[in-house]
């Protein structure tokens, strides 16, 4: 009788484990990897970049790298969320967007009421993630979705997809995640430079063809979640000194017209000080930074080359804040730092949300620039 029982016990047991009742083989759904949103005749219009990750499978095993295996899903709509789901009935499998990496928004809807929605959405979807790369563009979404990679890499390797890496070998503007984009544009009086992407047709070519990629060019900048502008990188070469995120970037140093030497520069250390006098603010901004020498053009003194070199990234620290305050945006922070040090005098400054800025507000810029090391040359500088 017992035996019987453990028997019973032992066949209703399988009858009690739990399966996966509608789980899905994973090579059976379409992975966005990117989107990007654009605005055109009153509809948005959405792009899903779809990888095929069968093929990404086999290169990372070390199998045949053929083609990247790219395809784009194009929709539109009156509203984002109707763009996003015009795409679905032309699907010829379930699509999945909790592995999507980037945002590519164009300059149309980076506009309020346009951005809200967008944000909205990504906000209220439990697929989205706000760990995703986001970017601006004012090339056609179709091509900046669609390069061919070097050697057939994966796309999941672009710049798109991973701009950390060539950040750190070479910092001007830094990537921005989507909860970054979101939390510094809900700041008052903060400027958000969102990093701007685009297609360079003339510097890589592959079996004597032109091999068009991805290039960070600019950003774009929103204060008081309004769009100010979009700006080439050459305009934003002072925003390098004044963000911690750099890494190392270079420059050239001159004497006059004559060059005397190339720096890299490291991390700088930065400190933005809010100066009340008079019930009047002005600021001072002390900026810290390593340098070692990769290129001699004329051997000098190392004392002589550090001040050339501190007395420029002055001059590119200034130019920004000019040529932002002409166009009524605070390009260095100055207002943000005073609402965090001192809000109320920033609530009694402020108007409409901003701190009014002229020329004497930057009251001085001081940069202090050690080089420590000449590279591998057993060439002896001078101090």
């Amino acid at each position: 009788m017992a035996r019987i029982r453990v028997m019973a016990v032992i066949l209703l047991l399988p009858l009690l484990l739990s399966g996966c009742w509608n789980a899905r083989e994973i090579e059976n759904l379409l992975y966005v990897n990117a989107l990007g949103v654009d605005y055109v005749d009153n509809k948005f219009e959405v792009y899903a970049q779809i990888l095929s990750f069968s093929t990404i499978a086999k290169q990372e095993a070390g199998g045949e790298r053929s083609a990247s295996g790219v395809a784009i899903a194009r929709g539109s709509g009156d509203s984002f969320v109707s763009a996003l789901f015009s795409l679905y009935p032309t699907n010829q499998e379930q699509m999945t967007w909790s592995h999507i990496r980037s945002l590519v928004l164009s300059e149309q809807v980076l506009k309020r009421p346009l951005l809200d929605q967008v944000i909205d959405e990504l906000d209220r979807f439990y697929e989205f993630r706000y760990t995703i790369w986001t970017y601006a563009t004012k090339d056609p979404l179709m091509d900046v979705l669609t390069p061919k990679q070097a050697f057939n890499q994966p796309v999941i390797y672009s710049q798109l997809s991973n701009p950390q890496d060539l950040h750190k070998q070479n910092s001007v503007i830094y990537p921005m995640k989507l909860f970054q984009f979101v939390s510094k544009r809900d700041e008052p009086n903060k400027v958000v430079y969102l990093p701007m992407i685009s297609i360079n047709r003339k510097t890589w070519s592959e079996d004597n063809k032109p091999l068009p990629q991805l290039k960070t060019t600019g950003a774009c900048m929103l204060q008081n979640k309004e769009v100010k502008g979009c700006w080439p990188r050459s305009e934003l070469l002072g925003l390098r000194w004044i963000d911690e995120h750099t890494n190392r970037s270079l420059l050239t140093v001159k004497k006059g017209k004559q060059p005397l030497a190339n720096l890299v520069l490291l991390k700088p250390k930065v400190k933005i000080q809010p100066l009340l006098r008079d019930n009047q603010v002005t600021f001072q901004i002390d900026v810290e930074l390593l340098a070692f020498i990769p290129l001699y053009h004329r051997i000098s003194p190392v004392r002589e080359i550090e001040k050339e070199a501190a007395k420029k990234i002055e001059e590119e620290i200034r130019g920004l804040y000019e040529k932002g305050r002409k166009q009524q945006m605070d390009t260095l922070q100055l207002g943000h730092t005073l609402y965090r040090k001192y809000p109320q005098e920033w609530k009694r400054m402020q108007q409409n949300d901003t701190l009014p800025l002229n020329p004497a507000s930057l009251e001085a810029v001081n940069v202090k620039v050690t080089i420590y090391d000449g590279g591998i040359s057993k060439v002896k500088q001078v101090r």
